[in-house]
């Protein structure tokens, strides 16, 4: 995974771009969400309004904020198999996004995980979520 210099100003933000450069299982896990195909060569790319999560086959865009929708989107809406995500369910639903309403999926940062414990085969995280999920018994 290329790791670039950058520092967004939302420090929630800076964690999501940080998270996904140094773990690519993260990577994987999102493009796997959206398509149930399983993806390689994840490439981050951070922009000024999202983070973007690419490859030759797939891009995705995580969306922080509506200016988005005015300044990156009238550039990125044509690539093929593009995906707009969003960690907010707020933000997703946001009337500001008219526009492209119906193109942003809401992911929860729970199903991320879940998804991230799924497919790796890591045993230190799949023994952590075996003895999490013991709680319940």
């Amino acid at each position: 995974m290329e790791k670039q210099q950058w520092n967004y100003s939302d420090f929630n933000c800076q964690l999501h771009y940080m998270q996904f450069c140094e773990e690519p299982e993260f990577c994987k896990a999102l493009a796997y969400l959206l398509t149930f195909k399983k993806h390689e060569n994840l490439k981050v790319i951070p922009h000024k309004f999202s983070i973007e999560i690419a490859n030759a086959d797939i891009h995705i865009f995580i969306i922080h904020t509506v200016f988005f929708q005015q300044k990156e989107y009238p550039k990125v809406k044509e690539l093929k198999n593009v995906h707009f995500v969003s960690f907010g369910k707020e933000l997703a639903e946001m009337n500001e996004f008219s526009e492209m309403k119906n193109e942003i999926k809401y992911i929860s940062k729970t199903m991320l995980m879940a998804t991230v414990t799924t497919l790796t085969e890591n045993e230190l995280v799949n023994a952590m979520a075996r003895f999490v999920e013991t709680d319940n018994i």
